[in-house]
């Protein structure tokens, strides 16, 4: 008597006689005769999705961070998968969390904070090298999530602060220094430029007695009263 089996086209078939590995079948319909001690196992070869979640790692620092990472794989070699681990799904996540481990035990908190999203291929490649061992190919790894401890979060959001205002302060500074630049740079023009001061503030007088500052006075040096006299008396004309 003949039992039919049919291999799907996301599937592979491993043929075993008496107990022993014979080959792969690709997808296709199969007869295996019931007293023949010939077996017909099938493997699901789509990508599939691992989730990790919950791994406590500690940072170069000695900081602990809950990372929630996602394994996007397929089975590469059917016949590694089912030889060389009990589980590849367990040998798989395994591999993640080791990869994970030794990843972020370089990294200082800051640096694997604000690297989070680049970590993706170090991480990959760290895991396919281990997954390939057991006839995984690994398509993607992502750590979906990085949490601190409540008293870790607030202390490192308290120093972000911090670092943000003293920034603040630091640009604030710098804007400080080059307007006293410039000013200095101008008085220096005035100072070697007599003409330029003297033109400088007749326009300032001037523009003063426009705008109607009403009985006002203003003490100019020697030099600029007789000018300021003639710009009176020909605005009186």
């Amino acid at each position: 008597m003949f039992i039919p089996i049919t291999v799907a086209e996301y599937e592979r078939g491993l043929e075993y006689r008496a107990g022993r590995f014979q080959r792969v079948l690709e997808p296709g319909r199969y007869r295996v005769w019931a007293f023949s001690g010939r077996t017909i196992t099938k493997l699901d070869v789509r990508e599939q999705a691992l989730q990790i979640t919950g791994q406590d790692v500690l940072t170069a620092d000695r900081i602990s961070v809950r990372l929630n990472i996602l394994v996007r794989f397929r089975v590469s070699d059917p016949a590694k998968v089912m030889h060389e681990v009990v589980s590849y799904h367990d040998a798989l996540h395994q591999a993640a969390q080791l990869a994970a481990r030794e990843l972020v035990a370089t990294r200082e908190l800051e640096s694997f904070l604000t690297e989070r999203m680049q970590l993706s291929a170090p991480l990959i490649e760290a895991t396919a090298e281990r997954a390939r061992q057991f006839g995984v190919e690994v398509v993607d790894v992502a750590v979906k999530d990085a949490v601190l401890a409540a008293d870790l979060k607030e202390a490192y959001e308290a120093k972000l602060r911090a670092d943000l205002r003293g920034q603040t302060a630091l640009i604030e500074a710098r804007h400080q220094v080059a307007a006293a630049r410039a000013q200095a740079n101008a008085a220096k023009v005035l100072q070697d430029n007599p003409a330029i001061l003297a033109q400088r503030q007749l326009e300032i007088l001037a523009s003063a007695a426009q705008q109607g500052y009403g009985n006002h006075f203003v003490v100019l040096p020697e030099s600029l009263g007789e000018l300021a006299r003639k710009l009176a008396s020909s605005q009186t004309d």
